[in-house]
């Protein structure tokens, strides 16, 4: 029964640290491309499009990244969660730099600055979600363990 339950949790933490990512990269882009180009309103389905086409396999590096962490048993803690996220952003920037260098037209290159656009809004949004996940909404027990 109590490995079902810490499997819960992990799985609780891992659905809850990417999703509250992506809900906080959606809002900081959207304000971030509302204010670049002067009107709100369209810059929702920009944001959009800069996270999902821009920085998809570095979500999808985290969340396996995560995922394989769970599957050793244990839940990466905030400071892991974190470095994952740099490393599927990384990731993602370094695939889209090949494709670019692939392609080698005009768009080569503003296809990097929106996977660094993303990147730093999934960087910054993952350091607060994760935050808020491992410090306020699941904290660990300050209940003193017993040695034995």
């Amino acid at each position: 029964m109590s490995r079902f339950v810490g499997t819960r949790v992990v799985v609780s933490t891992i659905v809850l640290d990417v999703l509250l990512t992506v809900i906080l990269s959606l809002v900081l882009l959207t304000v971030w491309r509302g204010v670049a180009s002067g009107s709100i309103g369209g810059s929702l389905g920009q944001a959009g499009q800069r996270l999902f086409l821009f920085m998809d396999i570095g979500l999808l590096v985290w969340v396996i990244l995560l995922g394989v962490a769970a599957g050793r048993g244990r839940s990466a803690g905030a400071g892991l969660t974190l470095v994952f996220a740099a490393v599927g952003t990384l990731a993602n920037l370094m695939t889209v730099v090949v494709v670019g260098f692939v392609q080698q037209g005009a768009w080569a290159e503003q296809f990097i600055l929106f996977a660094i656009e993303a990147g730093i809004a999934v960087l910054f949004a993952a350091t607060v979600a994760v935050l808020l996940v491992h410090r306020l909404i699941l904290k660990p027990s300050s209940a003193p363990r017993n040695p034995s």
